[in-house]
């Protein structure tokens, strides 16, 4: 793609907005002696800001499934770098994630995902893993909720790749709902391996919180089958606006 300055200076100004997010957050934390509210604040002042400087708005079909059962794991399909801001703008308050190890270096998400209490797990290592996300369920227990992607990697735009058992099982463990969130055109606006974002409008469509109080470790497969089906239907036949 041709190089456009204004596009890569948009894209720098989304990046340093989160830092400007972290900076409130990191601040408010010291002073309060609760990274919590450090979160939250980090979360709405950094993603709105990163999203507006970016040029990016958010077009959300069930919003109010965001809040209806709170906590709660709240399962996106990945698409690209930009989910990360997406994710923080629409659950806003009282959440934290899962990343893969190597982001705990990244100058943005690093000291992002420190003060969000972000577990960076090892997939090489599954008990190392397993390990890592015993804080996260006892957090979920606590009333803290989770944004995760339960493909484990960003998949691009159209695609969907299988989903990992792991959110499941935290679901069961930490006795909470699962809300599906389907983003329809992220990968398009950000792609999967750029740091460059193209200004535009990201659909969002938030499905009903999926209740889990039945399910079981021997039935967790089909479970797992059955909400990503929901993505599949989601993204083949998007919700028109009247149908929220």
């Amino acid at each position: 793609m041709r190089y456009n300055p204004v596009r890569f200076a948009r894209s720098a100004a989304a990046i340093g907005s989160l830092g400007v997010g972290f900076a409130a957050g990191a601040t408010a934390a010291a002073v309060n002696g609760n990274r919590r509210s450090g979160s939250n604040l980090m979360s709405v002042i950094g993603t709105e800001l990163a999203l507006a400087a970016a040029g990016v708005n958010l077009n959300v079909y069930g919003e109010a499934n965001l809040w209806e059962q709170r906590p709660a794991i709240f399962a996106f399909n990945h698409q690209s770098q930009l989910d990360m801001p997406i994710m923080g703008a629409l659950l806003r308050k009282d959440f934290t994630g899962v990343a893969k190890r190597s982001l705990k270096a990244n100058p943005v998400f690093g000291p992002v995902g420190y003060l969000a209490d972000v577990a960076f797990i090892d997939r090489s290592d599954p008990k190392a893993a397993q390990d890592a996300l015993k804080p996260v369920v006892e957090a979920l227990r606590e009333g803290t909720s989770l944004a995760v992607a339960p493909e484990g990697t960003r998949s691009g735009p159209g695609v969907l790749l299988p989903f990992k058992k792991g959110p499941f099982h935290m679901a069961i463990q930490g006795q909470v709902p699962i809300v599906p969130v389907v983003i329809r055109n992220a990968g398009e606006i950000m792609r999967p391996h750029s740091y460059l974002i193209t200004p535009g409008t990201v659909d969002v469509a938030v499905l009903p919180p999926v209740d889990t109080s039945d399910w079981t470790a021997d039935t967790v497969d089909e479970h797992r089958d059955a909400v990503r089906q929901m993505f599949v239907e989601t993204l083949a036949n998007w919700p028109s606006p009247t149908s929220t």
